[in-house]
C-alpha cells in the first residue's frame, strides 16, 4: 500500500481547491473574529515577508 501517491491535477481542479481553501479561511475568520483581530499585526508581517521574498526572487538574476 503506497500512502504517498503522486497526483497530477488539472488547472480547474487546482482552481477549485483554491476556492475551497479561500472559503474556509473566510469562514474561520468570521467565526474566530475576536481572536484573529488581535493578531492583525502578525498577518501583516507574514504578508510583508512573503511579498518581499517573491519580489526579490522575481528580480534576482539567474
Amino acid at each position: 500500500m503506497d500512502k504517498f501517491k503522486s497526483w497530477t491535477f488539472e488547472w480547474w481542479e487546482v482552481a477549485l481547491i483554491k476556492i475551497c481553501l479561500i472559503s474556509l479561511g473566510i469562514l474561520l475568520a468570521l467565526y474566530f473574529y475576536d481572536y484573529v483581530a488581535g493578531l492583525t499585526w502578525l498577518w501583516w508581517v507574514f504578508f510583508a515577508a512573503t511579498g518581499a521574498y517573491f519580489v526579490v526572487r522575481c528580480f534576482q538574476e539567474r
